[in-house]
């Protein structure tokens, strides 16, 4: 009994010794200042990104409390007057400099005693988040005394050759095997291995497509738009596209845009067609059933641009509206399309920030990480800008350009009451934007915002040359700082017209849907339009796999 004693007193001692150390490590807190940013203004963002990347890597239950806060610090003594403030163990400061294509990230911090510690790295813009990775590894291991794990993306063998045979050119998963779809992962696959479906071309150029149940038979049929005519057709085991039928949309108007929405919930989706007169650009739009292979008009053209839009937080297609102005061309404000007596009505308005329309924005889930859903529009120059708030703070705007459209209204910019001389003003342009499709592809918890990325030396010195002769589909992911490329398709030949996500052909597997128009070689007048699908394997697809987060984008296509 006395020996148990002795062992229980020690016990007691041991503890009450080593108290103090866990509460000492429970209670390790620190603070990440907004980092300086040298770099131009579209890059300002950084300022907080950083520190908030930092915050998720360093943090630690238990271990270690890291928090941003708004206190801006250039030296050490502003850090530790941060740091008095705020009764954290350590301070974070630092800043981003950016040089072309080249990128240092200068990291310091500073403890309650006043010992200091920094360091920087330098790499190239498009490895930003590596780069920060790894310096958060060296501060955690280094001075605050966790354990944060240093990136790792895989050999320089291994990556190598995965590069050499993935079709994914940036695949920037880290994994050794590229599934979705064949032609993503081996360059040169053939067209005839069915990982490839192409269509028969056909004499018209294309303005629009949309893939759904339209005839409510249980299948999948596709919907083509030119300037004036609405095609349905559906995918045989030849090979070739069957025509069900087709009608004109308008005489005397253009056709602008077209979605597709189930407005009578009967499971045969209606299509939601956007037209424009040619001299004022005023809109009106079309509703069009094809239920049981019929053209029928679902409801009276309306005055307003029409289009539908995935609203969160159930992200259910949700007819839109907005009205038209004979200076900005859209009136400001996105409405909510409301039947009303068998018409249909501005509803309540959407928020939206400023430059939003009916046509550039969709929303991003927040996914696994509930980072909160975050809203995407393309600008008018076809630059994407990435919102996150119900105040829709801004906090990326990319620097390369998607969509492409070659679809685009004159418009003759004026000051209200005064007219304007067409004869001496040059008219702006505005394109339609491209659908901006946001999937979950294998449904690992993580979305990716499906985008075309054309590609043209032409358009690089004539903003308004729009036949781009190749193209490529990138699905891009939010990495806690920008967009990154999770993967993107070989180029594909053609100007691409829109994108789609579904099952093409019905056979029960999810195809990533292309329309393109023939390159004018033989004339404006002489395009013609296609369909290209790419089964994709989302069977196979590892939702273990960690991503990389280094693809930034490091080259303005201007």
């Amino acid at each position: 009994m006395p020996h148990l004693m002795r062992i229980s007193l020690a016990l007691c001692l041991a503890l009450i010794v080593s108290l103090p150390q866990m509460a000492m490590a429970a209670g390790k807190s620190v603070i990440l200042l907004p980092f300086g940013v040298n770099a131009p203004q579209s890059y300002k963002y950084l300022s907080k990104a950083v520190p908030s990347t930092m915050q998720a890597r360093l943090n630690k239950p238990g271990q270690l409390e890291a928090r941003s806060v708004q206190n801006k610090a250039a030296s050490s003594a502003e850090a530790r007057k941060a740091l008095t403030a705020s009764g954290a163990d350590y301070a974070v400061w630092g800043e981003v400099n950016v040089m072309g294509n080249e990128c240092t990230i200068v990291v310091n911090s500073v403890d309650k005693a006043g010992k200091t510690w920094s360091k920087s790295e330098q790499g190239p813009m498009s490895g930003l988040t590596r780069t920060l990775q790894g310096l958060t590894a060296s501060l955690g291991n280094e001075v605050l005394g966790v354990a944060v794990a240093r990136p790792n993306f895989g050999g320089g063998q291994a990556r190598s050759a995965q590069q050499a045979n993935s079709d994914i050119i940036v695949n920037e998963t880290g994994q050794q095997q590229v599934y979705l779809n064949p032609q993503f992962r081996y360059q040169g696959a053939g067209a005839n291995d069915g990982s490839r479906l192409r269509s028969q071309r056909f004499k018209f150029a294309m303005v629009d497509m949309a893939v759904a149940d339209f005839n409510g038979d249980g299948k999948n049929e596709v919907a083509i738009l030119s300037d004036n005519k609405l095609y349905i057709y559906l995918w045989q085991p030849d090979g070739r596209m069957k025509e069900l039928g087709q009608t004109e949309v308008a005489r005397s108007n253009e056709c602008f845009s077209m979605r597709a929405i189930d407005l009578n919930g009967d499971r045969a989706m209606e299509l939601v067609i956007a037209t424009y007169e040619e001299d004022n650009n005023r809109p009106y739009s079309y509703f069009f059933s094809f239920k049981g292979n019929k053209f029928s008009t679902y409801a009276p053209r309306i005055p307003y641009f029409a289009s539908v839009i995935n609203m969160p937080p159930l992200f259910r297609p949700t007819l839109v509206g907005q009205g038209w102005d004979s200076v900005k061309l859209f009136a400001p404000g996105v409405h909510e399309l409301v039947k009303n007596g068998g018409k249909y009505q501005l509803g309540g308005r959407i928020n939206l920030p400023s430059g939003a329309t009916v046509f550039n924005v969709a929303w991003l889930p927040g996914g696994k990480n509930n980072q909160g859903d975050q809203l995407i529009m393309l600008t008018d120059d076809e630059r994407i800008k990435v919102f996150q708030g119900s105040n829709h703070n801004l906090i990326h705007t990319t620097m390369e350009r998607f969509s492409g459209s070659a679809t685009g209204m004159d418009h003759y910019k004026g000051m209200p009451g005064l007219d304007v001389d067409r004869n001496y003003q040059m008219p702006s342009k505005y394109y339609a934007p491209m659908r901006m499709v946001t999937a979950d592809l294998g449904r690992t918890g993580e979305h990716v915002l499906l985008l075309n990325k054309p590609i043209s030396t032409a358009s690089q010195v004539f903003d308004r040359y729009r036949y781009f002769p190749q193209g490529e589909i990138h699905a891009l992911f939010w990495d806690g700082v920008g967009l990154g490329l999770k993967w993107k398709t070989r180029r594909i030949r053609g100007s691409v017209a829109e994108v789609d996500l579904a099952d093409f052909n019905n056979d029960g597997i999810l195809d990533l849907v292309v329309g393109l128009n023939t390159s004018p070689d033989l004339g404006i007048g002489s395009r013609q339009c296609m369909i290209t699908a790419y089964p994709l394997d989302v069977s196979q697809v590892d939702p273990n796999v960690p991503a990389d987060l280094s693809d930034f984008e490091v080259s303005p296509n201007r």
